[in-house]
């Protein structure tokens, strides 16, 4: 089995290869494509990024061994008819779901927004548009500002960044490191968000009204986040501390309405011009049922000055979250990519993940995924 186990795992990275090729070939022409200034007030840019997935499971874990592919595009159009003033509009397309609708875990593999992800946008029946928001900016002062910002808008731009953790296109592709998995950040729907800086201190609060697929009702969302800017002699780093929840949750079931308690806590700090490291943790406030009460990941980053790449960086993660509900008991998960930049807008990456999920009544899973990734950002 285990000779099997390397033959197909060849066979996935070959195709692979050929695979991400061809795309090299196809994206060949924008690859020297920066921001668009399409007027002095009129800007372009936008994110196109394209994987192939190949997952290799355990004997005990229910499903089959396949690759599967994601394409995802983001168009971006800015407006600023003033200083102080901002329209912006975001667009989804895509083509497959990857593995995330083939995957027996409970995390998704790739926490992109691919094709299910943008047609019927969170229960709302729209399709395609993703955001779309008006955003304000009071100058109180010298470092201290206020901004306003209203329309459809993702929760997860305004709460739970992360420097090294919290970019699918271009960082891990593993759900887990985009955003903390024991809580909801709704994205794409009608909400307003503030931030507030002063000096070192930026304050963060979103409301909104929130779709959602197992019921036609919805429910308020509510996130309060504070963030400290640390400047030291070995780089910027970022402390957060984040309240969010919700009211009138429909849980999976569609059974009962629930509410959503979290505590999270994110940090990234820079350890000199190479090392960084990074942690997010989060804890459920309330009992309600839920895939986990508690969640630890954290992980570095390592740039690629020391083999004379500057512009590349490897990320190492490792993750580990207690089960919530009465199905699942605990996942363990590891992720470690390395990124190639092409130029300034293009870059490819090779990831590896190892996931495990343990359950009460049925068979756990357990296996690992291997992706390459190409992005371009314009």
């Amino acid at each position: 089995m285990i000779n099997t186990y390397k033959t197909y795992t060849l066979t996935c990275m070959t195709r692979c290869v050929n695979y991400l090729l061809l795309i090299l070939l196809t994206l060949s022409w924008i690859m020297s494509v920066e921001a668009a200034e399409l007027t002095e007030k009129l800007s372009l840019n936008g994110v196109l990024s394209a994987a192939l997935q190949c997952q290799q499971l355990s004997d005990e874990t229910v499903g089959e061994d396949t690759c599967k592919m994601g394409v995802p595009f983001q168009p971006e159009l800015t407006y600023r008819p003033s200083r102080h003033d901002s329209l912006f509009l975001k667009l989804g397309f895509a083509a497959g779901n990857g593995l995330n609708e083939v995957s027996p875990f409970n995390l998704s593999p790739w926490g992109a927004d691919l094709h299910d992800d943008v047609i019927d946008v969170s229960g709302s029946g729209r399709n395609y548009l993703l955001t779309a928001w008006y955003e304000h900016v009071f100058e109180l002062d010298h470092d201290h500002s206020v901004d306003l910002t209203l329309g459809i808008i993702d929760a997860s731009t305004y709460l739970d960044q992360n420097v090294y953790a919290n970019d699918e296109y271009n960082q891990f592709m593993n759900a887990a490191l985009s955003n903390s998995p024991n809580t909801f950040f709704p994205s794409y729907d009608l909400g307003v968000a503030t931030v507030w800086h002063r000096d070192q201190w930026t304050f963060s609060g979103v409301f909104m009204d929130v779709h959602q697929l197992s019921s036609p009702d919805k429910y308020i969302f509510y996130g309060i986040q504070a963030r400290y800017t640390l400047e030291t002699s070995q780089g910027t780093g970022h402390y957060r501390i984040l309240l969010n929840g919700d009211r009138d949750f429909i849980d999976e079931a569609g059974a009962s309405k629930q509410k959503n308690d979290v505590l999270i806590i994110s940090i990234d700090q820079p350890f000199g011009k190479v090392l960084g490291v990074f942690t997010r943790m989060g804890w459920r406030l309330d009992n309600e049922s839920i895939n986990y009460r508690a969640v630890y990941t954290g992980g570095v980053d390592i740039k690629g000055a020391n083999w004379g790449r500057t512009l590349d960086n490897i990320g190492i993660a490792l993750g580990y979250m207690n089960g919530g509900n009465n199905r699942i008991i605990r996942t363990r998960f590891a992720e470690a990519y390395y990124r190639m930049v092409i130029n300034p807008t293009m870059s490819f990456t090779g990831d590896i993940q190892y996931m495990h999920d343990q359950y009460f009544s049925i068979p756990g899973a357990e296996g690992m995924i291997y992706s390459l990734r190409v992005t371009v950002n314009f």
